[in-house]
C-alpha cells in the first residue's frame, strides 16, 4: 500500500522522533551504566522529554497559535506507568479520512522495529466508536488487508488480535504481538 504525500511527512517526521528517542535512551543508558559502576546515585530524567527539547532546539516541531496570534510550541507532557517510569508519548493529527488507522499500523511496525527491537508485546488499540471499532477489526483481522500485514510483519507473523473479554496470559505477550481493541467509551 502506498502513502500519501502528507501520510509519508507524518511517518518521516515519527521517523525523526523515534531515532532521536531511541538515541536519547541509548546515551542516557550508557551514563546510567557509568554512573552505577562509579556507585553514584544518580536520576537522569526522562529521555522523551530531553528528546523533546532536541527536536524543539531544531525547530522540527509544531508550532501552535494563541488566541493573540503568536506560535509557540506545546510544552512536553511527560506520561508514567504505575512504576513511575517515563512512557514516551506522541500525538498524530490527520484529518478526518486522512489515514490515521493506515498510520497507526505503520507506527506500531515502526515502534516494535525500530525501538523496542522485538516482535512481542501488548498493544492496545484505541478507537472512538463502535462503528470505527466494527471497521478496525474487520480490517485488522483479515490476513490479506495491508493493515494486518504491517502488524504481521512487526511481529514476525504472530498476531494476536483480541478484544477487551478475551483472556490472555504473560506467555501470550512474551510469544505474540497481543493487539487488544478497545472502544473508547468502555476505556473510561
Amino acid at each position: 500500500m502506498e502513502f500519501k504525500e502528507y501520510q509519508q511527512g507524518v511517518l518521516t517526521k515519527f521517523d525523526h522522533y523515534l531515532a532521536t528517542l531511541s538515541g536519547q535512551v541509548e546515551a542516557l543508558d550508557a551514563a546510567a551504566t557509568t554512573l552505577k559502576a562509579a556507585g553514584l546515585a544518580f536520576d537522569l530524567g526522562d529521555p522523551s522529554e530531553k528528546a523533546w527539547d532536541l527536536l524543539n532546539h531544531e525547530r522540527r516541531l509544531p508550532y501552535l497559535r494563541d488566541a493573540g496570534g503568536r506560535d509557540f510550541v506545546a510544552p512536553h507532557l511527560t506520561r508514567r506507568d504505575g512504576q513511575t517510569r517515563c512512557i514516551p508519548n506522541v500525538c498524530i493529527k490527520v484529518p478526518t479520512g486522512g489515514g490515521k488507522t493506515l498510520l497507526a499500523a505503520a507506527i506500531v511496525e515502526r515502534i516494535q522495529l525500530d525501538y523496542f527491537k522485538r516482535q512481542t508485546g501488548f498493544l492496545l488499540w484505541v478507537v472512538p466508536s463502535d462503528a470505527i471499532y466494527r471497521q478496525t477489526w474487520k480490517q485488522l483481522a483479515n490476513r490479506e488487508h495491508p493493515y494486518r500485514q504491517m502488524l504481521e510483519r512487526a511481529s514476525g507473523g504472530r498476531v494476536k488480535l483480541m478484544e477487551k473479554t478475551d483472556a490472555f496470559t504473560n506467555q501470550d505477550v512474551d510469544e505474540y504481538l497481543c493487539v487488544m481493541m478497545l472502544m473508547l467509551p468502555s476505556a473510561a
